[in-house]
């Protein structure tokens, strides 16, 4: 599910985009391999809401010129995906 970000990090903010979203964090496609452990605060351009995590894994650049990154939230955090997530639920169901 694509779902655009923007996540706050070491002063940087970088626009990127989720490839999977689940209620613990991400799969994110980013322009830039941040390192495994690296805090992150990260906003919904859809619902604002932003919460904290960190990189978990961090893959090598992919051919479309993006790095896949895993991302955990401190805390599960549904309604940071809003309607997004819902979808998700629904179609599991």
């Amino acid at each position: 599910m694509a779902v655009p970000l923007e996540i706050h990090s070491n002063g940087e903010s970088l626009e990127v985009v989720t490839a999977v979203i689940n209620l613990h964090g991400a799969l994110i496609l980013s322009p830039v391999n941040w390192a495994q452990g690296t805090s992150l605060v990260i906003e919904s351009k859809k619902t604002g809401l932003r919460v904290h995590g960190r990189v978990v894994w961090s893959g090598s650049r992919e051919p479309n010129g993006y790095h896949k990154l895993g991302v955990e939230f401190e805390a599960a955090a549904p309604e940071f995906w809003a309607d997004q997530y819902n979808s998700l639920a629904e179609e599991a169901s």
